[in-house]
């Protein structure tokens, strides 16, 4: 070992007031395992882990734990031998924003995690969850520098580049190595292998109060390792995941992030532009909210541009956003507030099954679909179908909102549909289109049936479901029924808006006459206007003499009942959705009659 006998006595007495070197213990764990080999009494030694595994982080540990109490006792007048390592307080917490809108339940929340004592040799975790430009890291960011004081050890902080477009996600065996070092470790004490620095790693933690905030993260894989022992410190994950497996098995605290409602958004529009420029353009700064859809990253965005570009209006800004996708942010070259690339780090971790019916997903009209609408949207079966739902969902890319039930946010869907456009052929998304609205109106037909059947048969001869198709669920008594067509009502009120404005005249009546048999139930008489005069302007388009005149006379009796609406001789021409949608509704029936119509009801061949 390079020593006498008499200093390693010294040493091992106490006689000497300080840790011996490493090379010392080092020397001295190895003799005495090679005098037990030599001598055939190794079984007999309590512990025969390795020097490097198990020796090296004890030994540095203990190297931290005797200095720390050097500069304890400091303050006393004897005179103590400098410390090989002086203990180190990190503080490693980037800067913060300067104001956090509309985050009061998630920051309670937060709260709520450090206000309960953790037992012991678990830590405190909290897992902050949302989809890209949701504010994950501002969130909690805030909130950690809110808090710092409560952990008089230090501080550490490391972007775990779950979603990084330069580079794969960091290793939980870097971040380590990096926790060391900003822990005062020299290069020369850290341990050989991985699990010795992971152990070395939670040694120095151990009952200390630490804050680690591990951002970005990619998988629980990358986190597990990066969890400390000890219950005074607190562990604040980001993902765009949900991070399950911490919430689990660790005892983690999910917190999820929304998108901000209409007052925080303009809140947060206010706070970035002032609150004169706010005021003059107030209709601006609606269209501004509602095109970005409450998403913090866009309403910065939004605000950056207008800030240096004052004589643009703020909805044009946000219009431009994505624009149809091929818009360039003026922005791009910071990857951190380029949003296409925000969502695109997401998107290339998809499965190809997965980022197929992401793509197709944007064919969908209106934001809520279900799963089984997404099974026949991609002709895949209802569990795989879930399974990659599951899978988008699990990558923020959409939001399961109520079970079986998914929404994309805005800005997402128009990312989604250029992705489709550019990868998708045209043949294959008009398929998938037909297989949507096969979906809906094979759905809404099995539940009319059953809410009206003794209604006169449909003049119109509704043509077998396409291939793939899966239809909605349906029950065998009346209540469930009409309970199905509420929960599904405003899509399928947007999906018969969709289909005339798109040609798919055969979809539309029959979905209208699906409709109607609800409506009719429940005594939605101005909404029996609107379906029927949609089914009329469907009929024209068929070039269909029975439909014509059905939908002329449910149409006269819809009006009839209506109180709210005029004569029909005195109603002007009946618009096209696409008008309807603009806000120039009206109720009567010349400008339907008409109309030129086209012939063919094929399904792939829609009239107009």
């Amino acid at each position: 070992m390079g020593i006498s006998k008499s200093q390693l006595g010294s040493i091992l007495s106490g006689q000497v007031r300080r840790l011996p070197d490493w090379d010392v213990v080092k020397g001295l764990v190895e003799a005495v395992r090679k005098y037990s080999v030599d001598r055939g009494r190794l079984g007999q030694l309590s512990l025969t882990t390795g020097v490097e595994e198990f020796w090296r982080p004890r030994y540095t540990a203990v190297e931290h734990a005797f200095s720390y109490r050097q500069v304890q006792r400091s303050e006393t007048p004897r005179v103590l031998e400098p410390a090989p390592h002086p203990p180190v307080v990190p503080h490693q917490l980037p800067p913060a924003v300067s104001h956090l809108s509309g985050r009061s339940p998630e920051l309670a929340a937060l709260d709520a995690v450090i206000a309960q004592e953790a037992p012991a040799g678990c830590a405190m975790i909290a897992a902050v969850g949302g989809m890209a430009g949701v504010g994950k890291t501002a969130l909690a960011v805030h909130w950690a520098h809110k808090v710092a004081h409560r952990f008089a050890d230090g501080q550490l902080y490391v972007n775990l580049r779950g979603c990084d477009p330069d580079g794969p996600p960091m290793s939980p065996d870097t971040v380590v190595r990096d926790f060391l070092t900003a822990l005062g470790v020299p290069a020369s004490g850290i341990p050989a292998t991985p699990a010795a620095r992971i152990a070395l790693y939670r040694s120095l933690l151990y009952d200390r109060r630490m804050l680690l905030v591990l951002d970005n993260a990619h998988t629980v894989e990358q986190v597990r390792p990066l969890l400390p022992a000890s219950s005074g410190c607190l562990v604040l994950v980001t993902s765009r995941r949900r991070m399950a497996g911490l919430i689990v098995a660790d005892g983690a605290r999910s917190v999820m992030l929304d998108v901000l409602a209409d007052n925080a958004a303009g809140d947060l529009l206010a706070r970035r532009l002032g609150a004169r420029r706010v005021a003059a353009e107030p209709g601006a700064v609606r269209d501004a909210v509602e095109r970005c859809g409450g998403l913090p990253l866009a309403l910065v965005l939004v605000a950056a541009r207008a800030l240096t570009h004052p004589g643009v209006a703020l909805g044009t800004l946000a219009a431009r956003l994505l624009d149809g996708g091929r818009e360039p942010n003026t922005l791009a070259s910071d990857p951190a507030t380029d949003l296409r690339a925000a969502f695109s780090r997401s998107y290339r971790t998809l499965s190809p099954p997965a980022a197929r019916l992401f793509r197709l997903l944007s064919l969908h009209p209106g934001q809520d679909v279900s799963a089984a609408a997404a099974a026949s949207l991609a002709a895949l079966p209802i569990a795989e179908a879930t399974l990659r739902l599951s899978e988008l969902s699990e990558a923020a890319l959409v939001t399961e909102r109520r079970p079986g039930w998914y929404a994309l946010h805005g800005l997402v869907g128009a990312y989604a549909g250029d992705l489709a456009a550019h990868t998708d052929p045209e043949d294959v998304r008009r398929a998938a289109t037909v297989r949507l609205l096969d979906h809906y109106v094979h759905s809404a037909r099995a539940a009319a049936i059953l809410v009206a059947p003794g209604d006169d048969p449909d003049p119109v001869p509704l043509d077998p479901p396409s291939t793939g198709v899966v239809p909605e669920p349906w029950y065998a008594d009346r209540a469930p029924t009409t309970g199905w067509f509420d929960e599904r009502r405003p899509v399928l009120q947007t999906v018969l808006d969709h289909a005339i404005g798109a040609g798919f005249a055969a979809h539309a009546w029959h979905l209208a006459w699906s409709l109607d048999a609800y409506l009719a139930h429940g005594g939605h008489r101005p909404d029996r206007v609107d379906i029927w005069q949609i089914a009329l302007h469907a009929a024209e388009r068929l070039d269909d003499p029975d439909a014509r005149t059905t939908a002329r006379r449910r149409l006269a009796a819809a009006v009839r009942l209506d109180r709210t609406v005029e004569v029909l001789a005195h109603h002007e021409r009946a618009p096209v959705p696409d008008q309807r949608r603009h806000g120039t509704r009206r109720t009567t029936l010349d400008a339907e009659v008409s109309s030129p119509a086209s012939p063919g009801r094929g399904r792939a061949q829609p009239a107009g």
